[in-house]
């Protein structure tokens, strides 16, 4: 029975799936993870005048959490997240961390601060 709780942390540790779509401020940062299989959609909308940032959106489904939209706005772009959703959009397997800092220093405040996979 005891080599089971190492397994369990190591678990833990690792990053398991997440059950559903979760969201997690702290401080300035808000921190969204998912599941590829619960990204409907995504898009980037470029600014209209230089001075507005580009805006990512990113809309979530799962079962039991329901539906809700991410847009994240960005003076400094989002660089390969773009590419980095697509990768994971339909897998199961494939989890994505977004991190946006809210108290950036930008123009607007806000910048992407994390697009990555786990």
């Amino acid at each position: 029975m005891k080599p089971f709780l190492p397994l369990c942390l190591a678990v833990l540790m690792v990053g398991a799936p997440a059950l559903a779509w979760d969201r997690v401020q702290q401080g300035t940062f808000v921190t969204w993870t998912f599941q590829g299989d619960e990204i409907t959609s995504y898009s980037v909308a470029e600014p209209a005048y230089d001075e507005d940032p580009a805006v990512l959106n990113v809309s979530l489904w799962h079962a039991q959490s329901g539906s809700v939209g991410v847009a994240i706005e960005s003076d400094l772009g989002f660089g390969d997240c773009p590419r980095i959703l697509a990768s994971a959009k339909g897998n199961a397997h494939t989890g994505v961390t977004l991190v946006a800092n809210l108290n950036a220093t930008t123009l607007n405040g806000v910048t992407l601060h994390e697009c990555s996979t786990y």
